[in-house]
């Protein structure tokens, strides 16, 4: 927090704004000292950086832990404006992570929210625990490439079952270079989950149109993949986690190529997840 003086606080402000050189609207600050004597007029405010928020999550997430009696070190990484909290505990992982990474993903949320009260702005989180997340992502991305191998083969979409934003863009970034195959993310909130689908592929390596009845009846026709039964059972042997789902802020945009299902019923679907997480 970077600290600003004046008589009063806008002249205080103007000051931050001023040297700072950023518009007012994006200047995060809290009023430390304000004196509105008949003779005497003083203001003092503090100003957030971007270390802020990151310092900020890490001892939000550690008073958390100090409340529930779990043990974990902390250590903060921003990559690609994404703050991760990596916990690394030996005693209360299982814990933390919780059945089926429930209790990981409600502490995201956690901390997600209390940074959005706090600095009045959206950041993406992503907790992580004795790399949980990173075992969970290769599995993901095994499952999405064997489920993506039978759409191919057999030109019907398939669904997945829910997941947080940043598994979404796992699965996303693994199928991004197949040119046969689409990926979508639909629903919102908890339900919120992807499709993939067979995309045909002209002569001159355009991909086709799809007939808009077949596209029609996907939505109510379309299997669900189970996650795989292989998957669900490699997933027990994890230290038993999930993730974080942040939702709103990382909504994946991924660009929609045209596609066409023959005698199968199937949808529109987007490419790539990656880029609020």
């Amino acid at each position: 927090m970077k600290e600003f003086e004046g008589k009063t606080v806008d002249e205080a402000v103007k000051k931050a704004l001023e040297e700072l050189k950023v518009p007012s609207e994006s200047l995060k600050y809290d009023v430390l000292v304000e004196q509105k004597g008949l003779f005497k007029k003083y203001a003092k405010i503090g100003v957030y950086e971007a270390s802020d928020a990151n310092d900020y999550a890490a001892k939000y997430l550690e008073s958390i832990l100090l409340a529930l009696d779990l043990k974990a070190t902390i250590q903060i990484n921003v990559i690609d404006d994404i703050i991760h909290l990596d916990m690394t505990s030996e005693a209360d992982a299982s814990r933390i992570i919780g059945r089926g990474g429930e209790t990981l993903r409600a502490l995201n949320e956690l901390v997600r929210a209390a940074i959005f009260n706090k600095f009045g702005e959206h950041y993406r989180i992503l907790l992580n625990i004795n790399n949980y997340k990173d075992q969970k992502y290769d599995k993901l991305a095994a499952m999405a490439q064997r489920v993506a191998n039978t759409v191919r083969r057999t030109k019907i979409t398939a669904e997945l079952q829910p997941m947080t934003s940043d598994e979404r863009r796992v699965i996303h970034n693994a199928l991004s270079n197949d040119p046969h195959i689409k990926t979508l993310s639909i629903g919102a909130g908890k339900d919120r989950h992807i499709t993939i689908q067979y995309v045909d592929i002209a002569p001159d390596g355009t991909p086709v149109q799809a007939n808009q009845d077949q596209t029609d009846n996907v939505e109510e026709n379309a299997p669900k993949a189970d996650l795989e039964a292989a998957f669900e059972q490699k997933e027990d042997e994890l230290p038993k986690s999930e993730e974080s789902e942040e939702e709103k802020e990382e909504e994946i945009k991924e660009e929609p190529k045209e596609a066409k299902k023959d005698d199968s019923p199937f949808e529109q679907t987007e490419s790539s997840d990656s880029g609020k997480l």
